[in-house]
């Protein structure tokens, strides 16, 4: 995982947009007097797109109830606890980490999450609450796909309350 910072100067807006899934982000401002959006933060996590097994996780074989018995023995229960969804919480604790600097920098005023919920939620939730006040809104969609073109189109309906 990696965040890549740009130059946060004048010349922008001070709203950054995060947009972001759970293995990739950018954060985006308004030029000023210009169309279009500059993206002056990057994160990309690779294991969050891997496989579990890709990264060492194993699943257990097929199990099944013992003779006499009605539960499965032998069998692990999915939790959180995954070397992918590590590096999903570490993606979103890198996002948030990123943007709460720049906020307490004073270089940004206000923040849009436009992720899907649960990422959304996961960048919140790593955001102190007295930080949170800076969130001026959230867009629960995966736009990391998107051409810019249709990406700024996105950007400037968001910021015009369409």
């Amino acid at each position: 995982m990696s965040a890549h910072p740009g130059s946060i100067e004048g010349g922008h807006a001070r709203r950054l947009f995060v947009v972001a899934n759970g293995s990739r982000g950018f954060g985006y401002l308004k030029r000023l007097g210009e169309t279009g959006y500059d993206a002056v933060m990057r994160w990309d996590s690779p294991d969050a797109r891997s496989r579990d097994s890709e990264l060492g996780e194993d699943r257990p074989g097929r199990a099944f109830p013992a003779a006499g018995s009605v539960a499965r023995s032998g069998m692990e229960h999915e939790g959180e606890d995954t070397p992918k969804a590590h590096a999903k919480r570490d993606h979103a604790h890198a996002i948030a980490e990123d943007v709460l600097a720049a906020l307490k920098a004073q270089k940004l005023d206000s923040v849009v999450l436009v992720a899907p919920a649960p990422v959304a939620a996961a960048i919140r939730g790593h955001m102190p609450a007295a930080m949170q006040r800076a969130i001026a809104g959230e867009e629960h969609h995966d736009l990391t796909g998107l051409p810019l073109a249709d990406l700024f189109e996105r950007l400037d309906a968001l910021r015009h309350g369409s």
